[in-house]
């Protein structure tokens, strides 16, 4: 069973579309720009898919807070259990996060960016060409534990 989500925000030129589809677990922003092609801005792995619905409940009373219009649609199988409501974070909550993530970029500089498809595969190709996670890590500018987890994640590795 699968739930798609889509927000789109519509700026002066260009609409943020927001898209995730519970299935895969993958929540894709991409830019629109008026009269040009859209470009992918990032991409994430989300392994639960309550986190995919509580991101859209939350981005969707965001925007419409600030006034910006937006359009949404979430289709989810009827027999789906009702979406949570999600909480919004605190603002202590949003600086102890800031400074979680930037005292663990001074370790490892990409901790907490993003993943790409990309990235992804680099990492599954060296892992399967032999490499070590710790030197996986420092090519990727990760921890081991993110290469780790996210070997899992792609089903490379066992789960604990």
């Amino acid at each position: 069973m699968s739930e798609r989500h889509e927000v789109r925000v519509r700026g002066a030129n260009s609409t943020i579309v927001f898209v995730a589809d519970s299935a895969d677990g993958r929540l894709i922003i991409r830019q629109e720009p008026a009269g040009k092609e859209a470009a992918e801005v990032c991409s994430i792995s989300l392994s639960n898919p309550d986190e995919l619905r509580d991101f859209f409940s939350g981005l969707q009373r965001v925007v419409a807070s600030l006034g910006e219009p937006v359009t949404g649609a979430a289709r989810k199988l009827p027999d789906q259990p009702p979406v949570r409501g999600a909480r919004l974070p605190r603002a202590a909550e949003e600086q102890d996060r800031e400074a979680l993530v930037a005292q663990a970029r001074t370790r490892n500089p990409q901790a907490f960016a993003p993943w790409t498809r990309e990235e992804e595969e680099e990492i599954r190709q060296r892992h399967a060409r032999g490499e070590t996670i710790q030197a996986i890590a420092r090519a990727r500018r990760r921890s081991p534990r993110a290469i780790e987890l996210r070997l899992q994640r792609l089903g490379v590795l066992p789960p604990e």
